[in-house]
């Protein structure tokens, strides 16, 4: 990293003190919940994104990607897509349309179609949470996602057979001397480096900005406004309490409410199952805004992750909407 990076670095480090010092003493927020809504997640959130730059370029460097496209090649082969593809990680995908091994379409097609291991990186914790406020409901419910998912990695992955050349593998390279693992490090360390700095130096404002809009009622306001817009449709009154915990992006208790209106006989199973999904349609772009934000422009270009968000929320919404639809057709 160079020597104006580092002063870049600090000059942004020293503009978020000061405004969150003006938070904290105009503002009036706690210090205390400062460190909790916004300190530990900006931590955790960067521990994860370094961990996982430096395993996705030392996977590039150690080209092991190359291994691992192998061992998916009948998946990449369908949707046209190259080595990189096959790792689960936005910045490997990155690091490869940097270095110009994937185009930028693939790029976003990839991108788009790592959402569905995250899924299943979601899945127990999502399970175990769930199926105890809901019952067999919330089995339904996850397969409902479940479902979605596949939908969309489908619709991804044809079009990038209809718009990318053909998978080629990569040919295996001549005989040359093996890099060592210290060349690798080394290698990787330094690249390391420039792009973390590229990727916190936007991350972090991007979440302190969210943060502050929170604690300014930007997110009850639309709350707010989106619930005045739900009153007047047919969904039933007693609905509104799972809507609100989910467009406060309170997905626990979101579930709990559903609970408490199944054990109440409030709401049929098929109302709360159907309430459930329209409360995670309409709360994705809110949860969007306020988790995924920092990463996608961060990791991604500015320009590039605001792209890739949008659609992914649009895409989501689109392969949950038949599902919506038969629910309605079938319970009300």
């Amino acid at each position: 990293m160079s020597r104006r990076q580092v002063y870049r670095a600090l000059a942004m480090a020293a503009l978020v003190a000061f405004i969150l010092g003006g938070a904290v003493i105009w503002g009036q927020i706690p210090v205390s919940r400062l460190y909790v809504k916004l300190v530990k997640p900006v931590l955790r959130l960067s521990l994860a994104i370094g961990v996982g730059l430096l395993l996705g370029i030392f996977i590039e460097n150690a080209n092991l990607t190359a291994r691992l496209g192998r061992v998916f090649a009948p998946f990449l082969r369908v949707g046209h897509l190259k080595e990189p593809s096959a790792v689960a990680a936005s910045t490997v995908l990155m690091t490869a349309y940097k270095d110009r091994v994937i185009s930028r379409r693939e790029l976003m097609i990839s991108a788009l179609t790592l959402t569905f291991p995250a899924f299943f990186a979601h899945l127990p914790s999502m399970f175990f949470i769930i199926t105890p406020l809901v019952g067999v409901l919330g089995m339904y419910y996850l397969a409902i996602l479940l479902g979605g998912d596949i939908l969309r990695t489908t619709a991804y992955l044809l079009v990038g057979r209809l718009t990318l050349p053909p998978y080629q593998p990569v040919p295996l390279a001549p005989a040359s001397r093996p890099s060592s693992w210290k060349e690798v490090w080394q290698a990787t360390t330094e690249k390391f480096f420039t792009r973390l700095y590229s990727i916190l130096v936007i991350t972090i404002p991007v979440f302190v900005a969210v943060f502050l809009a929170q604690e300014g009622g930007l997110f009850a306001w639309l709350k707010n406004h989106f619930t005045l817009l739900l009153q007047g449709s047919q969904i039933p009154v007693e609905a509104m309490s799972i809507l609100i915990f989910s467009l406060a992006a309170e997905a626990a208790g979101m579930f709990a409410a559903a609970g408490a209106l199944l054990a109440s006989q409030a709401m049929s199973p098929a109302a709360v199952l159907f309430t459930l999904i329209l409360g995670t349609i309409i709360s994705s772009p809110m949860r969007a805004v306020r988790h995924q934000m920092p990463f996608y422009l961060g990791v991604y270009t500015p320009k590039l992750g605001l792209r890739l968000m949008i659609l992914s929320q649009l895409f989501r919404t689109l392969s949950l909407l038949p599902f919506l639809v038969l629910i309605y057709l079938w319970g009300f």
